[in-house]
C-alpha cells in the first residue's frame, strides 16, 4: 500500500517534533524522509548521512562550503555527507523535504 506524504502531512509532523523546526515522516533502512521548516534562521551542523533537500515552497540563498546558490520551489539540492551547509535569505514562507540515506560519512561516488 503507497503511504503519501503531503505538505499537510508535513507540517503536522514538523508542530509535533520536540523542536518544532524539523519533523519526520518515514524511516526505511538507512532512509530518512523529514521536512524542514525553520524560521527566522537555519542553525543546523553538517549530518553524517548524504541528504538532498527538494525545495516546497519559498526562496533564498543555500549555502555549501563557500558555494552560494539561489533556490526556489522545486529545486533539488545534493549535500554530501559532514559538508558545511545552511540556508540563508530565506523567505518566511521557506520549507523544504529532506531525505537522508545511506552510511555514516556518505556513499563513494561512483
Amino acid at each position: 500500500m503507497t503511504e503519501r506524504m503531503t505538505p499537510e502531512r508535513a507540517l503536522a509532523a514538523v508542530s509535533a517534533s520536540a523542536d518544532g523546526l524539523y519533523g519526520v515522516l518515514l524511516e526505511h533502512g538507512t532512509m530518512e524522509l523529514g521536512f524542514y521548516r525553520p524560521v527566522g534562521n537555519d542553525g543546523q551542523a553538517p549530518h553524517d548521512q548524504d541528504e538532498i533537500y527538494i525545495v516546497q515552497t519559498g526562496c533564498g540563498v543555500f549555502l555549501l562550503g563557500d558555494e552560494r546558490t539561489d533556490f526556489g520551489p522545486g529545486d533539488a539540492l545534493f549535500v554530501p555527507a559532514g559538508a558545511e551547509h545552511r540556508f540563508s535569505e530565506f523567505s518566511d514562507d521557506f520549507a523544504t523535504w529532506v531525505v537522508f540515506w545511506g552510511p555514516p560519512g556518505g556513499e563513494s561516488p561512483t
